[in-house]
Protein backbone atom coordinates (compact mmCIF):
# COMPACT_ATOMS: atom_id res chain seq x y z
CA UNK A 1 0.00 0.00 0.00
CA UNK A 2 1.36 3.54 -0.76
CA UNK A 3 1.42 6.31 1.46
CA UNK A 4 2.00 10.07 0.61
CA UNK A 5 3.67 12.45 2.84
CA UNK A 6 3.51 16.12 2.13
CA UNK A 7 6.57 18.01 1.82
CA UNK A 8 6.02 21.56 1.05
CA UNK A 9 3.37 21.58 -1.70
CA UNK A 10 4.71 18.64 -3.58
CA UNK A 11 3.81 14.82 -2.55
CA UNK A 12 6.98 12.27 -1.66
CA UNK A 13 5.35 8.54 -2.45
CA UNK A 14 7.10 6.20 0.43
CA UNK A 15 6.41 2.48 0.77
CA UNK A 16 5.09 0.61 3.71
CA UNK A 17 7.55 -2.00 5.41
CA UNK A 18 4.99 -4.48 4.43
CA UNK A 19 5.41 -3.73 0.00
CA UNK A 20 9.66 -3.53 1.35
CA UNK A 21 8.90 -6.69 2.49
CA UNK A 22 7.39 -8.42 -0.06
CA UNK A 23 9.60 -7.16 -2.63
CA UNK A 24 12.42 -8.60 -0.56
CA UNK A 25 11.25 -11.82 -0.37
CA UNK A 26 10.09 -11.76 -4.51
CA UNK A 27 13.87 -10.90 -4.59
CA UNK A 28 14.95 -13.98 -2.73
CA UNK A 29 12.63 -16.24 -4.61
CA UNK A 30 13.78 -14.54 -7.91
CA UNK A 31 17.46 -15.29 -6.67
CA UNK A 32 16.99 -18.92 -5.78
CA UNK A 33 15.14 -19.79 -8.84
CA UNK A 34 18.31 -18.26 -10.43
CA UNK A 35 20.27 -20.39 -8.58
CA UNK A 36 18.74 -23.47 -9.26
CA UNK A 37 18.61 -22.48 -12.81
CA UNK A 38 22.53 -21.85 -12.66
CA UNK A 39 22.84 -25.89 -11.16
CA UNK A 40 20.60 -27.51 -13.62
CA UNK A 41 22.68 -26.06 -16.73
CA UNK A 42 25.76 -27.52 -15.15
CA UNK A 43 24.15 -30.67 -14.82
CA UNK A 44 23.04 -31.11 -18.35
CA UNK A 45 25.01 -32.79 -20.20
CA UNK A 46 22.94 -32.69 -23.26
CA UNK A 47 23.53 -28.82 -24.07
CA UNK A 48 25.46 -27.81 -27.15
CA UNK A 49 28.17 -24.77 -26.35
CA UNK A 50 26.73 -22.18 -28.20
CA UNK A 51 23.20 -23.41 -26.39
CA UNK A 52 24.96 -23.24 -22.78
CA UNK A 53 26.63 -19.71 -23.39
CA UNK A 54 23.54 -18.11 -24.53
CA UNK A 55 21.47 -19.49 -21.76
CA UNK A 56 24.21 -18.60 -18.98
CA UNK A 57 24.76 -14.82 -20.63
CA UNK A 58 20.78 -14.59 -20.11
CA UNK A 59 21.42 -15.87 -16.57
CA UNK A 60 24.16 -13.73 -16.16
CA UNK A 61 21.76 -10.87 -17.39
CA UNK A 62 19.09 -11.26 -14.66
CA UNK A 63 21.68 -11.62 -11.59
CA UNK A 64 23.10 -8.02 -12.59
CA UNK A 65 19.18 -7.14 -12.96
CA UNK A 66 18.63 -8.09 -9.59
CA UNK A 67 21.35 -6.58 -8.32
CA UNK A 68 20.46 -2.95 -9.46
CA UNK A 69 19.02 -0.99 -7.16
CA UNK A 70 16.50 0.55 -9.43
CA UNK A 71 14.59 -1.53 -11.28
CA UNK A 72 14.42 1.82 -13.23
CA UNK A 73 17.94 0.60 -14.24
CA UNK A 74 17.11 -2.01 -16.12
CA UNK A 75 16.56 -2.35 -19.51
CA UNK A 76 12.82 -5.33 -18.79
CA UNK A 77 12.04 -4.88 -22.61
CA UNK A 78 15.26 -6.45 -23.64
CA UNK A 79 15.44 -8.74 -20.33
CA UNK A 80 11.94 -10.10 -21.30
CA UNK A 81 12.37 -10.45 -25.17
CA UNK A 82 15.52 -12.42 -24.38
CA UNK A 83 14.06 -14.62 -21.84
CA UNK A 84 11.19 -15.29 -24.33
CA UNK A 85 13.25 -16.50 -26.46
CA UNK A 86 14.97 -19.12 -24.21
CA UNK A 87 11.70 -20.45 -23.58
CA UNK A 88 11.09 -20.49 -27.67
CA UNK A 89 14.02 -22.21 -27.96
CA UNK A 90 14.15 -24.89 -25.29
CA UNK A 91 10.40 -25.77 -24.46
CA UNK A 92 10.68 -28.91 -26.60
CA UNK A 93 14.37 -30.18 -26.08
CA UNK A 94 14.46 -28.95 -22.05
CA UNK A 95 11.61 -28.39 -20.25
CA UNK A 96 13.16 -28.22 -17.49
CA UNK A 97 14.88 -24.96 -18.63
CA UNK A 98 11.53 -23.50 -19.95
CA UNK A 99 9.98 -24.11 -15.95
CA UNK A 100 13.25 -22.01 -14.28
CA UNK A 101 13.13 -19.19 -17.34
CA UNK A 102 9.16 -19.04 -17.06
CA UNK A 103 9.14 -18.63 -13.33
CA UNK A 104 11.98 -15.73 -13.78
CA UNK A 105 10.03 -14.17 -16.22
CA UNK A 106 6.80 -14.28 -14.09
CA UNK A 107 8.26 -12.99 -10.92
CA UNK A 108 9.86 -10.07 -12.70
CA UNK A 109 7.26 -9.25 -14.28
CA UNK A 110 5.38 -9.10 -10.70
CA UNK A 111 8.17 -6.81 -9.51
CA UNK A 112 7.58 -4.65 -12.82
CA UNK A 113 11.27 -5.50 -14.22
Amino acid sequence: MDCFASVGESKVETHSSDETQTMSENLDRLRETLEELESELQSIDSLDETSRAKLEEVAVEIREALDKPDPGQIDSRSLYERLEDSVEEFEATHPRLVQFFTRLSDGLGQMGI
